[in-house]
Formats: C-alpha cells, structure tokens, sequence
C-alpha cells in the first residue's frame, strides 16, 4: 500500500478511537462490514470512495478531513467569504456555512446559519451527549429540542440538547442570521 493509505488507515482509526467506538459500533452505524473496516485499518485494503463516504458520514467528519494532508504549518488560518467548499447547505430557504476549518480534528463545529420568512432547519439526533450553542444576531427564531420549544429574539442565546430531534425554525417576516456551535462530547 501507499503512504496515502497508509495516512488515511491511521486518522480513520484515530477519528474511531476518539469517538470512542468500537469496530462493530462503527459497522452499526456505517453500513459497512466489521471485516472491512478492521482492513482498512490495518492498511490491507484500500477502499472506495462510497465505502469511505459510509464511514465518514458514521463518524460525523468530511471525507477531505481524512484524506487531506492535515500538517500544520501556519497558526494563522483564514476562511475567505467567497470560498463555496466550506458552504454546507444552500437552498431558498436555508444557508449553513461553517467557519471553522473541515481539516482539523475536532469535537466541536462552528456554524453561521441563515433562514429566509418560513424557513427551518430539521435535524436529526446527532451522538449522544452531543449539545448545541446557538447566538441569534438577527430575526425572531423558534428552537425545537425534543419536547421542549422556545422562541428566541435578535440577540439572545440558547444551551439544548442535541442528541434528540430538533429543528431551529424563522418565525419572522425576515431573515433569520444566528452562529451555532455543535459540541460532541467525548464521555
């Protein structure tokens, strides 16, 4: 095998350990076979692009997380406006960008989120323990975490759980703009 491979087999299993799951959990989750990701691993085989999607997806990171060269050299890291790569979502009624960096390994994700007059954000439970922070810089906003619902107004700020369905949804005449941070606690 290459050195890439070699590279990749290395942060899959350390993006694995550092969410602390096992193979078979990962397998779970993944769709992918124990057998498979124990070889990939190991470095004995090197897997397609739809199989390291699967895995990827499972473990809540970019594909590019993985197979980039991650060394540091600068401290200084700037995220330019026009660059698209780092635009999650955008449709007519939402824009999820992050801003910060899809290379480092973290536990923590910063986003700016936009919602034009009746639009939502429906999301899934994420990990467990995993919790949401979340600022509103502008518009009127309603949060949804499980059971529970609050409105928010320009300017306030919100601690929910988000290992439960939760939808954040504009519930004014205008745009919505508020920055979120996901945080997946390692327990």
């Amino acid at each position: 095998m290459t050195e890439a491979t070699t590279k990749l087999a290395k942060k899959l299993k350390a993006q694995r350990t550092a969410k602390r799951l096992s193979l078979e959990q990962l397998a779970k989750t993944s769709g992918v076979s124990k057998a498979m990701l124990s070889q990939i691993e190991q470095n004995k085989v090197n897997p397609t692009v739809a199989v390291m999607l699967k895995i990827t997806d499972a473990l809540q990171v970019n594909l590019s997380e993985i197979v980039e060269n991650t060394k540091r050299s600068h401290i200084l890291r700037v995220i330019p406006a026009e660059d698209q790569h780092y635009t999650y979502r955008a449709d007519k009624f939402c824009t999820i960008r992050t801003t910060s960096p899809i290379s480092l390994e973290k536990n923590i994700e910063i986003y700016r989120v936009t919602l034009e007059a009746q639009g939502e954000l429906v999301s899934e439970p994420h990990y467990p323990g995993t919790e949401e922070f979340l600022h509103l810089n502008q518009g009127k906003l309603s949060v949804i975490s499980g059971d529970e619902t609050i409105n928010l107004a320009k300017g306030d700020s919100i601690h929910y759980r988000a290992d439960v369905n939760h939808v954040l949804k504009n519930i004014g005449k205008g745009r919505v703009e508020a920055y979120l941070v996901v945080w997946y606690k390692n327990e």
